[in-house]
Order: structure tokens, then sequence, then C-alpha cells
């Protein structure tokens, strides 16, 4: 993580390297949040306006970019008001990735994992799969189309009687049937 202070318009009597001094000894609380990201900067930038002291915290990383500013008549609270904001800012993203992470992947409409893509199972998980056997019957198209209307079930398999393949009627979403031949 890479800490720059600038300080701009600070009178003398609030001595700016013991400004710079102290934000870089605060932004180790902020480093807490950023360990993985090695890309990550972290710039102060405080500065005098009138009689209000203001500091600026910005963070750019490879996950994040957040801004915090806090006003003040103090510097020295006007940058732990910033570290606290940012902080802030930092723990709740940081909870959304661990929320995300619990609830696996975020699933579509149509159950389907995000990204339309069919999910990749373990084999621990296919040895959970039930497995039902089907007769090798010999029938055309529209004996197939006849069972099935006649047995309520989606999916009819049977072995084509003019090909002597296998093939797979099935009933989609929308009602369309569809025949899938090898």
């Amino acid at each position: 993580m890479k800490v720059t202070v600038t300080t701009r318009h600070i009178a003398d009597n609030l001595n700016p390297e013991k400004l710079k001094s102290y934000a870089l000894k605060k932004s180790k609380r902020i480093e807490k949040y950023l360990k993985s990201d090695e890309g990550s900067t972290v710039k102060f930038v405080l500065w005098t306006e009138k009689f209000r002291d203001n500091t600026e915290i910005t963070i750019n990383s490879k996950v994040l970019k957040t801004t915090s500013t806090f006003e003040t008549t103090d510097m020295i609270a006007a940058i732990d008001g910033a570290i606290d904001t940012i902080i802030a800012k930092l723990r709740k993203e940081t909870d959304k990735k661990i929320t995300a992470k619990r609830r696996g992947s975020a699933k579509s409409k149509d159950g389907m994992p995000a990204g339309g893509e069919a999910s990749e199972q373990s084999p621990a998980e296919m040895s959970a799969v039930k497995v039902r056997k089907l007769p090798r019957k010999l029938m055309t198209v529209e004996e197939a189309l006849l069972q099935l209307g006649a047995s309520g079930e989606s999916v009819v398999a049977f072995r084509n009687s003019a090909t002597s393949d296998m093939n797979v009627l099935y009933v989609e979403n929308d009602g369309q049937i569809t025949l899938v031949e090898p």
C-alpha cells in the first residue's frame, strides 16, 4: 500500500510535518482492509480555508475506489473523522463480499447461475444424483410424442426405429417440444 500526504495552504503554527506523520500513523488503520491488494494507493490531502481545516482521503485499488472528505476547525479531528468515514466504507465493502460468498453464486430468474452457464459439479455432488433406468423401446417420433403426452413426464428417452439411435424428446419451459438426436 502506497501512502502519500499532501498539504496545501497550511499555516506554520499547524506544523505540516507533524500533520504528515500523524496521517501516516493513522493510515495503518486503513491498511488492514487493503492487505490483499498490493497495488493500492492512499492519498491524503490536507488544506486550510479561512478558519476551516479539511482532510480528503482517496483510495484507489483494484477492487475499490472511494473518497472521504471531512471538515472541522481542528486538523487532527479532520484527519480522524476522514479516517473513520473511510473505514466505515471499507468495512461495508468487505461485509458485502463476505455475504456474497456465503450466499454462493447469484441466481437469475430462471434458476440458472448468473452468466447463463450450467454450474460444474464436483464428484462428491455427482454421487448424490438419482439414477432412473429407462426401457430401450424402439418407437417412432410420433409414438414418443404420444407417450410424452400420456405419461405426464417432461422427458421421454427412446430408441428411434428409423435410425436405431437413442433420441430424447422433452418439453421446454415455454411449452415447445424439442427432439434431441445424435
